[in-house]
């Protein structure tokens, strides 16, 4: 899925999707904010620390020290883990949040800093494998993906055709 990048947009670490950020929404592309995600399945999680281009165009700063992916799948997205085939109606959707360590050995979750999610549906998003990708930063729920940036992150997930043009994997 998605972290923020460096110059101007989201990037690939750990074999993430690269996708374009801060960008006019193009209509017919535009991918909705994923309400409630964190009521699906949880998937996985990754740590990155504050040297991560995910922290790149607003650095992490003390008492910041890096930041943490929840990856988490609808009832469907977890069918399509399950059966190795993601059916229409499908979400994925990854959040990235500032990890914070006021004290030495303790760490908590900080702000949001963005939301990636894909939406499979075969037929609305035939030119990128059948999937819909979205970005929101912060705290937003409006996306900021535009059409080059949907086809920015199906180029970086063309790679994974054999599984479906997904990264992740979920281990029961």
């Amino acid at each position: 899925m998605f972290i923020r990048g460096a110059a101007h947009g989201w990037v690939a670490v750990a074999g993430l999707a690269a996708c374009g950020m801060g960008l006019a929404v193009t209509e017919g592309v535009n991918v909705p904010f994923p309400q409630g995600y964190r009521h699906w399945v949880y998937i996985h999680s990754m740590m990155v620390d504050a040297k991560s281009q995910a922290f790149g165009k607003q650095p992490c700063e003390k008492p910041c020290v890096g930041g943490i992916f929840h990856f988490y799948a609808n009832e469907l997205g977890l069918e399509g883990y399950r059966t190795g085939k993601f059916p229409d109606g499908a979400v994925l959707a990854d959040e990235l949040l500032e990890i914070r360590q006021p004290a030495a050995g303790v760490s908590f979750d900080g702000p949001r800093r963005g939301v990636g999610v894909m939406v499979r549906d075969s037929q609305r998003y035939k030119d990128t494998g059948g999937w819909g990708f979205g970005a929101f930063d912060g705290a937003s729920q409006v996306q900021s993906l535009d059409a080059d940036g949907q086809k920015a992150c199906f180029a970086c997930h063309a790679a994974k055709k054999d599984h479906s043009y997904v990264f992740t994997d979920f281990h029961e």
